[in-house]
């Protein structure tokens, strides 16, 4: 997968600065980072409108996996650039080295704390006090059916609450929130593991002519053969739910032998969760026939249902809540970082750059986005929101990309001790795909009204940027 210099003597610019913080995280963290950030909630819900929108079998598993391979070729192109300078940011370090232009960095700051990383928090953590609700109500329920209910205020509070947790976890260590990283982890892979494993051993209880036919007459969108249009609806949500594969890079100066740890915990932790992804849904088919695939709003419950009955359906309704607190802390450990190193750059609050004098965290920037997240989760309809950053999101996503491209330019001479692999197809790929997403935002009309209002956000950041570059160069 990689080319290696055979040379990987340090690069001055990349170690020899001290950021202040605990280098805490190893190879295993660093991969649970990747892992843990991914698998969220897309995987539990996603499926059914990924089959609606492609309307076969096996086109429904073809948007899995080609989502799959476009993360990863992110990812490899995020490995060079996280082996090449293993800094505390992550994107915000490679488009701030590859373009030079302290405005472009500061516009992709100022979007992400107010907007994108915030946001996504609240939306992981409302998920997560939403199966909490679930959980609670099937373990309270009475013989005749009926348990606690828990009102959508109650559920505001509790995924507020848990932001807050986490937020304190992640002030008080860069291991502490490692470690909780690892067990969630490793919990929501065992619910979904254990859903894959029990459907094929009980394969009886499916069928595969619920594959049949495998290409078209699923009764959706695309009935007959591949559709452009549904393909690239599909594809929208695919790719979130594979959002997190460039997480490891915003921990990077918290890492041990970052240049070594960096690019083996994208590479695996992607391919690991292309498998799982794929494997589920291949179970999901298997034990539920297709209509019902299309159509099942919880289908991860549906399944265990078929398999074990209501015990079954518990069993993953808790696995999917441990997986979205997981999915918090992860937010919570990688976001504040990127803050940490923009303030330190002089282009954001001074206070944010500061880390906490015990444990070596960059505590403010935790403390200010987890009370911001925390705010947001009490937000009624925060879900509209969410769409306002992605337009922003995904233009800061090519610029990173594209930042292999100008740095092996601008710095050829640079040490990476890992290339990526494909170059210069792998980013020429990712550029290409992403880009004619961004075109979609912006000419669909479902989509336009939300794009426009996220754009009007980050322009209010441009009167900012010239206030704190006027007080920079007053200094």
């Amino acid at each position: 997968m990689a080319e290696t210099d055979s040379n990987i003597a340090a690069d001055p610019v990349a170690d020899t600065e001290d950021e202040g913080l605990v280098r805490g995280l190893g190879p295993l963290e660093a991969t649970t980072i990747i892992v843990g950030g991914v698998i969220g909630s897309g995987i539990f819900q996603a499926p059914s409108a990924i089959a609606s929108n492609v309307g076969s079998p096996g086109m429904s598993l073809l948007v899995w996996l080609v989502c799959g391979l476009l993360a990863l070729c992110g990812g490899l192109c995020i490995a060079e650039l996280g082996a090449m300078l293993p800094r505390t940011g992550g994107q915000y370090i490679y488009v701030r080295e590859a373009y030079r232009r302290r405005w472009v960095t500061f516009i992709y700051g100022w979007s992400a704390f107010w907007l994108v990383w915030p946001v996504s928090i609240a939306a992981v953590a409302n998920v997560f006090a939403n199966y909490l609700a679930s959980v609670v109500n099937i373990i309270t329920a009475d013989p005749g059916g009926q348990g606690i209910v828990l009102s959508d205020g109650a559920q505001a509070v509790i995924a507020s609450a848990c932001v807050l947790v986490l937020m304190m976890i992640n002030v008080v260590g860069v291991r502490w929130s490692g470690r909780v990283t690892n067990l969630f982890t490793f919990i929501k892979v065992a619910a979904l593991g254990g859903l894959i494993l029990l459907g094929l051993f009980m394969a009886e209880k499916g069928s595969l002519d619920h594959f049949s036919p495998l290409f078209g007459g699923g009764g959706g969108t695309a009935v007959g053969g591949f559709a452009l249009g549904a393909f690239g609806a599909a594809m929208v949500t695919g790719l979130f739910s594979y959002e997190g594969w460039t997480f490891s890079s915003y921990v990077a100066g918290e890492m041990r032998d970052p240049r070594r740890n960096l690019p083996l915990s994208i590479i695996v932790g992607i391919l690991f969760v292309i498998v799982i992804y794929l494997a589920a849904n291949f179970v999901y088919i298997l034990v539920l026939p297709f209509e019902q695939v299309q159509t099942s709003q919880w289908i991860a419950a549906d399944v265990m249902k078929v398999l074990l009955g209501d015990g079954g359906a518990l069993f993953i309704s808790i696995g999917v809540m441990c997986s979205t607190f997981g999915g918090v802390n992860v937010h919570m450990l990688v976001a504040p970082r990127l803050f940490f190193a923009q303030s330190r750059d002089g282009l954001f609050f001074k206070g944010l750059s500061r880390a906490h004098p015990r444990f070596r965290t960059p505590a403010a920037s935790i403390l200010a986005q987890g009370i911001l997240a925390a705010l947001f989760a009490l937000t009624p309809r925060f879900e509209d929101i969410i769409s306002y950053g992605s337009f922003t999101s995904y233009f800061f996503s090519i610029l990173a990309i594209a930042a292999v491209i100008v740095l092996r330019y601008s710095r050829p001479d640079a040490k990476r001790p890992y290339r990526t692999w494909g170059y210069p197809v792998t980013p020429l790929l990712f550029l290409a795909v992403i880009s004619g997403y961004l075109v979609s935002l912006l000419t669909n009309v479902a989509f336009i009204y939300n794009t426009l209002i996220g754009l009007a956000i980050v322009a209010a950041g441009f009167p900012f940027y010239f206030y704190w570059e006027k007080k920079n160069k007053g200094n």
